[in-house]
């Protein structure tokens, strides 16, 4: 029995699911105001709203060392601006919402005197946003724009896929090389649970401190960056007590700790039962991955829950650091050697799937990273199958319209049409008859609330409804399941 089937015996056995397409909360312990609003707006509870963006924003400084422009997201641009120990200005760190919240008290009636006001200047009412689960502080996250298809996964999920087992070299730039045994899921087969789409071209992994990372699908695509699909070449140990850290701290540079690399000698073959391929690790050395932290100067301290993993395409030793002041070693320095460890996304939390589909929009990745390291989870977004979304926006849509008010109708027999021709499109799905739902959709249920007057505030006569705020949110409901329906009919 070989080494790494017997490394997989001592996995964890979970159960199974599939991955949600649901985004999650966050916000810092102890404060206040995420309550506040969520208590307001319970509708947004464990939404992307429930969470310190909804009223912080991100910024860029100069670096004075490179004299480069550093962009950081929210939670890094507050970190940084207003500081740990809360020296700076608070107000340099809040969007146009947030002033407008703060200015108003953060209270809960501070919230609804904002409300009908257009806080970022995008042409909708904060109320409009709520509703529709838009930032009403950034301006470019409106109703009309439609998130791309998204699946969201938790370690123990990615159990659950064919796991993938490799001991390889990770070679890094500046700083230690070192041998290791990674676990986890290849990424072909990850996409491949995802429902990744014909059209898809390559992927970009990010980590939540803006790192990411480019990878073309197929090897002949972009052959200077490392491929998803397909194997790597097999490659050798190389071991010299000359490089070893344990045996040689003062010049060396390569930690060959790994309980996994007793046994082998200077040139044995590495051999891997399944190859070597680009994976989405989440154990190291029979540990699981250490999660990244944020450190004061900002920057990312550790490697998990989830590490990108690439094999060097051009196998060979682990040579010296460019940094080292002496190269006159068995290995020195070789600028043109496979630096492999310099391409392996540390902390990975998003992998954007390109093309994104026609008529979606993007994720903001500098936004979005850091609660998926606090749960343990990442998500694979863009060319993949929508059909999930579309399932969950459908229940979503359901669940508003059977605990909507009668009165809200401009005739209580129209909430029950609405219900019908939902429960039409849901039985559509199911089948797979995307191109009969969508027009169901269009021609049968768009039509009649389409028509609400922003200088009126009052439905046209071809509409059902009397609340245009109840009348606006189902129509960007439906707009979104319009956009992802068309992706597949």
């Amino acid at each position: 029995m070989s080494r790494q089937t017997v490394r997989k015996l001592f996995l964890i056995v979970v159960l199974c699911v599939l991955g949600s397409s649901g985004y999650a909360a966050y916000h810092h312990m102890g404060e206040i105001d995420s309550g506040i609003f969520v208590g307001t707006y319970p509708e947004t509870a464990d939404t992307k709203l429930d969470s310190c963006t909804l009223c912080h924003t991100g910024g860029s400084y100069v670096n004075p060392k490179d004299g480069k422009t550093v962009t950081l997201g929210s939670c890094q641009w507050c970190h940084y601006s207003y500081g740990y120990d809360a020296s700076g200005n608070i107000d340099a760190t809040l969007n146009a919402y947030g002033l407008a919240y703060k200015s108003k008290g953060r209270s809960s009636a501070a919230l609804g005197a904002i409300e009908d006001t257009d806080s970022d200047g995008d042409g909708y009412a904060n109320k409009i946003e709520i509703a529709a689960l838009r930032f009403p502080g950034d301006k470019n996250d409106d109703p009309s724009k439609v998130p791309a298809p998204f699946k969201v996964y938790s370690r123990e999920q990615l159990e659950c896929l064919p796991q993938h087992t490799q001991f390889l070299l990770m070679n890094a730039h500046k700083s230690t090389d070192f041998y290791a045994e990674y676990v986890g899921v290849a990424m072909a087969d990850l996409l491949k649970s995802a429902g990744i789409l014909p059209s898809a071209l390559n992927i970009k992994v990010f980590a939540p401190d803006g790192f990411s990372q480019f990878h073309p699908l197929d090897p002949d695509q972009n052959p200077l960056f490392y491929h998803v699909i397909g194997d790597y070449p097999p490659a050798v140990y190389h071991y010299s007590d000359q490089a070893d850290v344990q045996k040689n701290q003062t010049d060396g540079w390569v930690d060959y700790t790994s309980p996994f690399a007793i046994g082998f000698k200077n040139g044995d073959s590495i051999e891997n039962e399944d190859g070597l391929k680009l994976m989405l690790a989440f154990y190291r050395d029979a540990e699981y991955l250490d999660p990244g932290v944020l450190t004061p100067q900002n920057k990312l301290d550790g490697e998990g829950p989830f590490r990108v993993v690439p094999p060097q395409k051009v196998p060979g030793p682990p040579d010296q650091r460019s940094t080292a002041g002496n190269q006159s070693v068995i290995w020195p320095f070789d600028a043109n050697a496979d630096h492999n460890a310099g391409y392996s996304t540390r902390s990975a939390t998003i992998i954007k799937v390109d093309p994104l589909p026609e008529g979606t929009t993007d994720i903001d990745t500098l936004e979005a990273g850091w609660k998926y390291v606090d749960e343990g989870k990442i998500v694979v977004y863009g060319a993949i199958d929508p059909i999930p979304t579309i399932v969950e926006k459908l229940e979503v849509l359901w669940a508003t319209l059977k605990s909507s008010d009668p009165k809200s109708y401009k005739n209580p027999i129209y909430r029950k049409i609405f219900q019908l021709e939902v429960a039409l499109v849901k039985q559509l799905v199911k089948y797979g008859k995307y191109s009969a739902a969508l027009k169901v959709l269009e021609k049968g249920v768009m039509v009649h609330v389409d028509g609400c007057s922003a200088e009126t505030g009052r439905s046209d006569g071809s509409d059902w409804l009397r609340d245009c705020t109840l009348q606006k949110k189902i129509y960007w409901d439906l707009h979104e399941l319009v956009v992802l329906l068309g992706i597949r009919a």
